[in-house]
């Protein structure tokens, strides 16, 4: 049974939307235990609220619990990193805020993967600060995974490196690679988002980056379908990982989020009724396309929307559960190495 640490005090309806989700997991009897990380009496209050009682840590990890299937521990964190504090100084002057904490169970061998809705760059800095970068990786990419039609499609970065290189695209490309074949895709294709297919196209990175990745992705024995287009991530024919800078990454993420929402209230308006167009949009929200994978940190790490609701919240615990019992560290650090797993 994995054990996830889940931030309490991450997101803009935490605790209460998060201590939702934990009730959810637990009543539901999900094969996994918990360590909500916050305040501890403010964590018992929320558990006393909603009908459950603390378990505890046994060897550093949760045991017994209010509920078969699963159980909830306690680890203290004093505050959150707010929206408008510098993650990286706010996490060096308080070693106490919830991600650290959260991060440092992983770290520590207390949970084996953590979660967080909170400060996406605050989330990222306690990874790196607390798990370290696997050997070969320069930053670590945020990997949604978004429902092509043809297919799954694993896009990264979404927002962790907005800045980047030949050699990181290049180095999130292998990582995602992994990724897709343990998410169960068979011989993933990888391609270069640009602005066209064609050879030659888009700024000097892509064009830098694209003859780096044909060269370094065929010698490693994986398929590079070269570059591809924004409307190839949402159709996910021609590849099924596609790599990009954070800035790019989370600019079209949000912006396919926009258009299907948009599609969803025109079709319901076209057909008399919005409910099976927003049933489609909540089962993809709380399913494994539900939160971002940090890739390239040793252990495992789940950031999902700060607007997210219990529903998605407990969809990124078990996405992030399902990564430890996959082994995803392991993966993605081997397929740096040079060893495919």
């Amino acid at each position: 049974m994995p054990t996830v640490a889940l931030d309490l005090l991450g997101g803009d309806g935490a605790p209460d939307v998060v201590a939702d989700a934990a009730a959810s997991l637990l009543r539901e009897q999900e094969p996994i235990s918990l360590i909500l990380v916050g305040p501890e009496e403010q964590a018992r209050d929320l558990l006393s609220a909603r009908g459950l009682t603390e378990g505890r840590l046994s060897g550093g990890r949760p045991t017994g619990g209010p509920l078969s299937g699963g159980c909830v521990a306690l680890a203290h964190a004093s505050r959150a990193v707010r929206m408008d504090e510098d993650p990286l100084r706010a996490l060096r002057e308080d070693a106490d805020a919830s991600v650290s904490v959260a991060a440092r169970l992983v770290a520590k061998g207390s949970a084996d993967a953590w979660v967080s809705v909170g400060h996406t760059g605050a989330a990222v800095a306690a990874a790196v600060l607390e798990l370290g970068r696997i050997p070969g990786m320069s930053r670590p990419a945020l990997a949604v995974v978004v429902p092509g039609v043809a297919g799954r499609v694993v896009l990264l970065d979404a927002g962790a490196a907005p800045d980047a290189t030949p050699d990181l695209l290049r180095q999130f490309a292998v990582v995602g690679h992994a990724y897709a074949e343990g998410l169960g895709a068979v011989d993933p294709a990888v391609g270069l988002l640009t602005i066209g297919s064609e050879d030659g196209k888009g700024d000097q990175l892509r064009r830098s980056a694209h003859e780096l990745l044909r060269d370094s992705l065929i010698a490693a024995g994986i398929r590079y379908a070269g570059p591809v287009e924004g409307h190839d991530v949402a159709l996910g024919e021609r590849a099924q990982v596609i790599v990009t800078d954070g800035f790019t990454g989370n600019v079209v993420l949000k912006a396919l989020e926009g258009a299907v929402q948009w599609a969803a209230v025109r079709m319901g308006a076209a057909y008399g009724d919005i409910g099976p167009a927003r049933g489609v949009v909540r089962e993809t929200a709380t399913s494994e396309f539900a939160g971002g994978m940090l890739l390239g940190v040793q252990g495992v790490t789940v950031i999902g929307h700060g607007a997210g609701s219990a529903e998605e919240i407990a969809a990124c615990v078990r996405l992030a559960a399902r990564a430890a019992d996959a082994g995803l560290a392991r993966r993605t650090s081997e397929a740096l190495a040079g060893g495919r797993s």
